[in-house]
């Protein structure tokens, strides 16, 4: 099969007037020029979109139910880790068993219970706890978990942080009060990743001995955003794109409710009052994940807040792919899987393509 492309953006930069050609579900040649027997596209073609944080959408509970992360395929997001909320490990051991994966899923993602207190969000928190050895065997004896947030502070994580690195797994500091000397110390130990810096954390970014600025001023550390205007103000944004923007990941952390109407629903066991799009706890008030896409979110990166399209192609897809060693996804060259998007010139989605085949 073969796409004919006037507009590629890939994480080099922009390929005017490519043909791109797919062979068992891969990129095998991209030349320039228009083959004649190529299916023109119309628009501007990116990578498709790899969401490392995403709990669910359309009803679905991602960690239950592979309809979730299948109406985010329809939304562009051609990869995706599987977003599990805090629970007691023998649940989470016993939900990864029966779990079986979307076509688009590429690993679970534990967002705890190995979390603060202090900072447990929309998790509950007689679920949150300390990492045993044994525990962290089971869920590497899995072979689904890929990527665990974890709050470097508590009792065991620095060591827990170092048998999952070294294990594979990615692990993500987040739901956190660390210092920035515990930040080091987790960075040292194998830690990559902030799970979406600004919330779950003390907001003052320009307090470098807290976690949030401590985050934004270790170049070690890529740093998840949500980009729906709720979770970091568009304000706040623009400070993170001015001084991280070579390591900002553009998440959803989308809930199950994500593309419903406006109700009340459920995160886990926590009620939840879904207004104007916004998801907040019924307790407390507290965000509770988003109603966001990665389409949306990728649109609101370049209409809304300037970004270079290029740049826009490397936060939503080539860097977080990165992060989670995920060699074959998230741009468009040859050997990469054929997934990718069809935008307009406003940046929203046209066509959605999985290993060169049409999903919408």
């Amino acid at each position: 099969m073969k796409y004919f492309a006037p507009q590629v953006i890939t994480s080099a930069g922009v390929l005017k007037d490519r043909t791109i050609e797919v062979q068992n579900g891969e990129i095998s040649a991209i030349e320039y020029g228009q083959a004649p027997d190529a299916i023109a596209l119309e628009g501007n073609v990116i990578p498709g979109f790899v969401d490392i944080h995403c709990h669910g959408g359309g009803g679905f509970d991602s960690s239950i139910d592979p309809r979730g992360p299948e109406f985010h395929l329809k939304h562009g997001t051609t990869t995706i880790m599987a977003s599990f909320v805090s629970e007691p490990i023998a649940s989470i051991l016993e939900k990864l068993e029966k779990l079986s994966f979307a076509k688009n899923v590429v690993g679970v993602h534990l967002e705890g219970p190995y979390i603060s207190h202090a900072h447990c969000g929309a998790h509950k928190p007689e679920y949150l706890t300390t990492p045993v050895k044994t525990d962290l065997e089971k869920i590497v004896a899995t072979k689904k978990v890929r990527h665990i947030t974890i709050a470097p502070e508590i009792d065991g994580a620095l060591e827990a942080i170092s048998y999952l690195s070294a294990h594979g797994v990615t692990v993500a500091i987040g739901h956190s009060a660390a210092s920035a000397e515990i930040v080091n110390q987790a960075v040292a130990n194998g830690a990559k990743v902030v799970t979406h810096l600004y919330n779950g954390m003390k907001k003052d970014y320009s307090d470098k001995n807290l976690l949030s600025g401590a985050a934004l001023n270790n170049n070690s550390l890529g740093l998840e955003v949500i980009l729906d205007g709720v979770h970091v103000p568009f304000n706040v944004i623009k400070d993170f794109i001015g001084a991280a923007n070579s390591r900002l990941i553009g998440i959803t952390d989308a809930a199950p409710f994500a593309g419903l109407n406006d109700g009340e629903y459920k995160l886990g066991e926590l009620p939840v009052t879904v207004v104007d799009g916004v998801a907040r706890l019924k307790d407390g008030g507290a965000l509770a994940g988003s109603t966001l896409t990665m389409d949306v979110a990728f649109a609101t990166a370049v209409n809304d807040l300037g970004m270079n399209p290029v740049d826009a192609v490397a936060m939503f897809c080539t860097r977080p792919a990165a992060y989670i060693d995920e060699p074959n996804v998230g741009d468009i060259a040859i050997g990469k899987w054929a997934n990718f998007l069809v935008m307009n010139d406003s940046w929203t989605l046209q066509q959605v393509y999985f290993a060169g085949e049409l999903v919408s």
